[in-house]
C-alpha cells in the first residue's frame, strides 16, 4: 500500500505540471502498482502460518472417541439414540466451588493429587449436590464430536458398503483404512485413533469409550466444563501472584508446566497377564504394571493426546490399551491423574449406584433402560438370579506404593 500511496502521488504532481511526454508512463506504473497491490492481497492468506490453523467446523470442547468393532452396528445406533442427545446443563452454581479440586504443585513442579480423604469429600459433595432443587436449567451451547473408530483394512466389500453408508447418513465414523480390526490390534487402534483426530480436530479433551459403555454424557459435561473453567481461573491467579511477587523477573513462571488431565478409576498393581487373549510378552518394566485408569472410559486433555499422537511410531503397543496409555504417560510431572469412583468402567460392573457417571459393560437395553432413568436393571440379568460377586470401589491412596493403593473401600 505505501508504493501504491507514492506512485499515485508521482501520478497527481505530474499531471498537475501537464507534463504530456510523462503522463502514458506514469498512468502505466499506477496501473502496475494497482495490479501489485491486489495480487498481494489475494495471495497472503495462503502464506505458511506459524501454527496450525484449524476449520471452525472442525473445532470441538469434547471429542467422544468410541471404540466400536465393525458389525456393532446396534451399539452405535443406541448409543446415537441415547446418552448423545445429552447436553450440559446448569442446575446450580454451586457445583465448581463444591465438587471441582485442583490440585497444587510442590516445590519441584508435581502435581500432587488428591488424599483419600479429598476424595471421599468430593463424593459427598457429589451425593448432596444431586439433591439440590433444580434451579435455572439451562443449555450450555457447546461442541461435542462423536467418533466411532472402526478398522478397515480387509474388510470385505459388503461390510465396507454398509460402513461408508452409515457415515454418508451419520458422519460420525472414523475410518483407520490401515489398521486391521482385532482384539489383538486394540492398542494399536485407539493409538491410531488418537493421530488422525489430532491431525484433523482442534479439541480441549478426548474421551476414549468403549462402544458398552454408557455416558450420563450431561454431567460429564457439566464437570468437564466446570473443570476447564476452575482450571483457568486457579492459572491466572496463580500467574498474578507471582507477577506482583516478582514484578521485575520475566523468567519467574518459566518452567512451570500448564496442568494435563487424565480422568478415570485408576488402578495400581495389576498382574501381568501371562496366560490368554490378553498375554504380554513386552511389557518388562516391572512384575506389575503401573497405574493406569481403567479402559472402559476415561479422559485426556488435548496436551497428552497431542503427545501421545506425535510419539505414536515410537510408543510401545502393549496387549492392553489402557494400560499402554497409562505407561505412556506415567514419566510426566504435571498429569492431574484425577481417580474418580464415580467411573463404573472396569472389566465387569459394580453394585449400581446413583453417582456412576461412566457405565460399564451395558447392553443396548441397559442404555436404553438408563436413558429412561432406571438405573439397576443390569444386576437383574444375573444366571439364576444370584447376587454376583461385583468388583469393590475404593479411594485410590496415591501417597502409597502401587501395591497398596487401592484398600480404602467407599
Amino acid at each position: 500500500m505505501p508504493s501504491l500511496r507514492r506512485t499515485m502521488a508521482l501520478t497527481r504532481y505530474h499531471l498537475h505540471k501537464r507534463n504530456c511526454v510523462g503522463i502514458f508512463p506514469l498512468l502505466c506504473a499506477f496501473l502496475c502498482g494497482v495490479l501489485l497491490t491486489a495480487l498481494i492481497a489475494n495471495t497472503s492468506p495462503t502464506c505458511s502460518p506459524t501454527g496450525r490453523v484449524y476449520d471452525p467446523e472442525n473445532s470441538y470442547f469434547l471429542i467422544l472417541l468410541i471404540v466400536t468393532a465393525p458389525e456393532n452396528f446396534e451399539r452405535r445406533s443406541t448409543i446415537r439414540e441415547t446418552y448423545l442427545n445429552l447436553r450440559p446443563r446448569m442446575i446450580n452454581e454451586s457445583y465448581q466451588e463444591e465438587l471441582i479440586h485442583i490440585p497444587p504443585l510442590n516445590e519441584r513442579g508435581h502435581v500432587q493429587l488428591e488424599s483419600v480423604a479429598t476424595q471421599r469429600q468430593l463424593l459427598g459433595n457429589y451425593r448432596a449436590w444431586q439433591q439440590k432443587p433444580i434451579k435455572n436449567i439451562k443449555v450450555i451451547n457447546f461442541k461435542i464430536k462423536p467418533l466411532f473408530a472402526i478398522g478397515m483394512y480387509g474388510q470385505p466389500k459388503n461390510v465396507r458398503r454398509a460402513i461408508y453408508e452409515e457415515q454418508r447418513v451419520f458422519g460420525d465414523i472414523l475410518e483407520l483404512e490401515q489398521l486391521q480390526d482385532s482384539y489383538a490390534n486394540l492398542t494399536a487402534k485407539v493409538l491410531y485413533s488418537m493421530r488422525k483426530i489430532d491431525e484433523k480436530y482442534d479439541f480441549k479433551y478426548l474421551a476414549k469409550l468403549d462402544d458398552d459403555t454408557y455416558v450420563k454424557l450431561d454431567l460429564l459435561a457439566e464437570d468437564l466444563l466446570s473443570y476447564y473453567e476452575k482450571l483457568h481461573q486457579v492459572q491466572q491467579q496463580q500467574q498474578q501472584q507471582k507477577t506482583e511477587n516478582h514484578p521485575n523477573n520475566n523468567n519467574h513462571h518459566k518452567g512451570a508446566p500448564l496442568l494435563e488431565l487424565y480422568w478415570g478409576y485408576f488402578r495400581g498393581a495389576a498382574t501381568i497377564q501371562k496366560h490368554g487373549v490378553w498375554q504380554e510378552t513386552d511389557y518388562t518394566l516391572c512384575d506389575r504394571y503401573g497405574p493406569y485408569a481403567l479402559g472402559g472410559g476415561y479422559v485426556l486433555s488435548k496436551g497428552l493426546v497431542s503427545y501421545i499422537a506425535t510419539y505414536a511410531e515410537q510408543l510401545s503397543l502393549y496387549k492392553s490399551e489402557d494400560i499402554a496409555v497409562g505407561t505412556w504417560l506415567a514419566p510426566f510431572r504435571n498429569i492431574h491423574r484425577r481417580h474418580d469412583v464415580r467411573f463404573d468402567t472396569a472389566w465387569k460392573a459394580r453394585a449400581c449406584k446413583d453417582y456412576h457417571m461412566l457405565l460399564h459393560k451395558r447392553t443396548a437395553r441397559h442404555m436404553r433402560d438408563l436413558y429412561a432413568g432406571e438405573l439397576c436393571t443390569h444386576e437383574e440379568d444375573q444366571p439364576d438370579g444370584k447376587p454376583a460377586a461385583l468388583p469393590k470401589e475404593y479411594f485410590y491412596d496415591w501417597t502409597q506404593p502401587p501395591s497398596s493403593c487401592c484398600k480404602t473401600a467407599v
